[in-house]
């Protein structure tokens, strides 16, 4: 019986949160133990900091061109910041951009959706951690972006 209740307590602890952010209601669920830092003033998104150097920005925002205009956008200002991108993939309303700015590595996943008002959106996660913390986090990265999108409404 204690086993079954230690078990089910380590399990519970080990769940990540998910988390629902901003006026986009943009959600994704992400590994525990971080920072939540306070919202900007027009409250697009959130901002979870770890002890390790690491952090994830999640937020959303309009679509000002079509994903594939999005998408080369965002992928010049990588590069106009010197980021050096070593993954690049795109498919019907959605894109990745990955890479390394100095000893960071950064991945960017962009998809289109609506937010619980029907609106048309932008929802954006971009995970960013040191190199030498590549082993920890390089095993979350899939289901962490596979995780976001719109809502619970």
């Amino acid at each position: 019986m204690r086993l079954a209740l230690l078990t089910s307590l380590v399990i519970l602890a080990s769940q990540a949160p998910a988390e629902t952010v901003g006026r986009f209601g943009v959600h994704a669920v992400l590994p525990g133990g971080y920072t939540l830092d306070p919202p900007p003033d027009n409250d697009d998104g959130r901002v979870f900091t770890y002890d390790d150097g690491a952090e994830i920005v999640l937020w959303g925002s309009w679509p000002m061109a079509p994903m594939d205009r999005e998408r080369a956008d965002t992928r010049g200002y990588y590069l106009s910041d010197g980021a050096q991108i070593t993954y690049d993939a795109a498919g019907a309303g959605w894109f990745v951009l990955s890479g390394f700015e100095d000893e960071i590595i950064f991945y960017l996943r962009v998809e289109e959706g609506h937010t619980c008002g029907g609106e048309t959106a932008l929802a954006h996660l971009e995970l960013r951690y040191p190199v030498t913390r590549r082993a920890h986090y390089d095993p979350q990265v899939a289901g962490i972006a596979g995780s976001l999108g719109f809502g619970p409404c």
